[in-house]
Parts: structure tokens; sequence; C-alpha cells
């Protein structure tokens, strides 16, 4: 039994809406890419799924039955879908930047978690050094990877984190 969501053939599909790109697929191609599917209707799974992640457009006619008609007029690849083939981000990487904004105390800081950590006294000294070395975009970019690090295990600290809020409102 294959797999009714076939990642090569989404892809191929994707693939050959970009290079149709602006224009539409025919008719007759869709008809090609339900047979490779399987069916018409796992062909509108695919789009429905494609759809679903915005890395298509397209419309549907439904009809009494259950019959399920692709209009191919208004199926075409999303910018997304193309940033997606070309792996590389594409604008989405420049436009949907997130600014973490780095305070004068920001270094202090991390200093101070360094000296106050359990790690030997000669490897802190060696950390503080390098990261007093360090330029203000990597500096930034421990920052940005500590955040992250510090939300992922946040469910981890949120025991921990109500045990010290209850004790201080005792």
């Amino acid at each position: 039994m294959t797999d009714k969501f076939d990642r090569a053939l989404q892809r191929e599909f994707l693939q050959h809406l970009y290079d149709l790109s602006p224009d539409t697929p025919s008719n007759q191609s869709l008809h090609e890419f339900a047979e490779k599917f399987g069916s018409m209707n796992n062909l509108v799974a695919n789009l429905q799924y494609l759809l679903g992640h915005n890395l298509i457009e397209t419309g549907f006619h439904s009809y009494i039955g259950g019959d399920v008609e692709i209009n191919s007029y208004k199926t075409r690849i999303t910018s997304k879908g193309i940033d997606f083939l070309r792996d590389d981000g594409g604008l989405s990487a420049i436009l949907n930047i997130q600014t973490i904004k780095i305070h004068a105390d920001t270094l202090s800081q991390l200093e101070a978690i360094i000296s106050a950590s359990n790690i030997p006294e000669d490897e802190k000294k060696g950390l503080i050094a390098k990261l007093r070395e360090l330029p203000a975009s990597a500096i930034t970019h421990l920052t940005n990877e500590l955040t992250v690090k510090a939300v992922l295990a946040l469910p981890s600290a949120l025991p921990l984190i109500q045990k010290y809020l209850a004790e201080m409102f005792r």
C-alpha cells in the first residue's frame, strides 16, 4: 500500500506549480497528478494538506454525491511554497526577523551567571575572559540561544517558580 501523503509527489506537484508560475496548471496535468496520487480524492487530500501549510492556493467545487473538482485557475504556488522549494528561507527569512534588544548590563549578568556556577575557578575565569572578547553580535547570538534554551526548559522550571512564589506570599 502506498502512502496517501507521499512527500515526493507533494514536492513534484509543488515543483510543477513553481515551474508554471505565474500560470496555473491545466486540467490535464491535474488529472495526471490524480493518477500519480492514486485517485482524485487523494490528490484533493494532498492539495488540502499543502493549502493548510500555505504552500499553495487552490479552490474546490463540491458536488452532491461527494465528488470534488479542483479549480485549476485558482491553483498556484504561494511565496511560502517557493521559499520551501528553494530551501533558502527566501524573503520570509529576511522579513520575519525577531529582534531581541541587549541591555548594557547583559554582559554583567552573563558574567554573574558564570561566576555563580559550580565549575572550577580556572574555567570560570577562562569563560569570562572569552565572553569579554566576543563582539556584540556574538553576545547577541549567545543571549538568543540562552533565551531559547530557557523557554524550552520552562515546563520543568514551572514547579520551582510556583514553589518560590508560594513561599514569598505566605
